[in-house]
Order: C-alpha cells, then structure tokens, then sequence
C-alpha cells in the first residue's frame, strides 16, 4: 500500500509539473458590431493564437439592423468561395414567448467564430467584411484578425537564449508552485498511509 502512496505523489506531482509548461487557456475576443461599424475596427497581430474564438455582438440601436461577417478563409481576395465562411444574421434582439424561448430559433443576436484549422482557417492574417443590412439598403466595411500558431508548448525547446535574471515575481510564483505541489504531495501520501492495513507483530 506504501508503494501504492507514493506512485500516487509521483503521478500528482507530474500532473501539476507538466500542466504549468504546457496549458494555454482558449480565450474568447469580444467584437461588438454597431451603426458606425465594428469595435475594435480589425484585431492586430499579438493578441488571438490558434484555438482562441472571436465573439461578434449586435449592439446596433436601430430597429431593423443586421450585421454578419463573411470571411475569406481560402485567402484568394473573394467572398463568395465554397471554402469561406459567412455568419448567419444577427440580429438587435430575437423574439421570446411566454416560457423565455425564441420565437424564430434561426434568431441570433451574436456568433463566434474559431480560428482553429478545424474550422478552415490557418493562422496568419484573415480577411474579413463586416457587412450591415439596414431595411434594403446593404453596406461592407473591410475588418481583419491576426492570429498566430500556439507556440506555448514549445517554449522548453533547447533554443540558445540570453541568460535570465528571475525578477522578484516569478520567484513568488515558482515559491507558490513548489509549495502547492509539496503539500499536494504530502496529503495523499498522509492519506494513503491512514487507509492502509495496519501490520501485526
């Protein structure tokens, strides 16, 4: 059972060693989609890497205002290829009923779009339009995203680099990890040693 205790501290200590080098947290940019166009008007490189999304919002005023955004995901400087992308409407507001449920299930107010190869798109610069639809009258404004490939996995590589100095906050944060992962450590060996069998002499 001791042996048992200490495969569990190993797995756990390996567990928190590795999920500190190699998670990265998705993360979701907010594009709200207004009258005057888009905010912010296009996304620069430095901010969005593979896998992260861009949640587009309707917060256009007008009554009878609808955005969507089409999306040049083969690069060839056109829109209406069968490998690019184009929302659905959205819409100011959808219709409920008595229950909280849309009226119209096709109703959106706001889409994400993943910038993963998965959903056609290679990381680089994505040309976008942001087009408005207000009664007939339709009109186009240009809108870009830079993303890049999630390099964070691959920041332990032996690459030569210029000597580092820890500043006085990554040495509190590498004080804190050592200690979560000591005291993780000693719980389960504690825990596995009151479940075991007592032996008799």
């Amino acid at each position: 059972m001791k042996r048992t205790g200490w495969l569990l501290v190993v797995v756990t200590l390996s567990l928190l060693a590795s999920s500190s080098v190699t998670a990265h947290d998705q993360k979701e940019y907010t594009v709200i989609l207004g009258s005057e166009g888009a905010t912010p008007s296009s996304i620069d490189a430095g901010i969005l890497v593979e896998t992260d999304s861009i949640f587009f919002r309707n917060h256009d005023s007008r009554e009878n205002a609808s955005h969507r955004i089409l999306i040049d995901a083969d690069l060839d400087g056109a829109f209406d290829s069968i490998d690019d992308i184009y929302t659905d409407w959205m819409y100011t507001s959808c219709e409920l009923n008595e229950t909280g449920h849309k009226v119209d299930e096709s109703c959106n107010t706001s889409t994400t779009v993943l910038l993963a190869p998965e959903n056609g798109l290679l990381p680089g610069n994505i040309s976008m339009i942001h087009e408005i639809k207000f009664y007939e009258q339709v009109t186009q404004t240009p809108f870009y995203a830079v993303f890049s490939i999630d390099d964070h996995s691959q920041q332990n590589t032996l690459v030569p680099q210029e000597p580092h100095t820890p500043t006085n906050s990554e040495e509190s944060d590498s004080l804190l990890r050592g200690i979560v992962v000591i005291t993780a450590g000693v719980s389960i060996l504690l825990a596995s040693l009151l479940i075991s069998p007592r032996s008799d002499n």
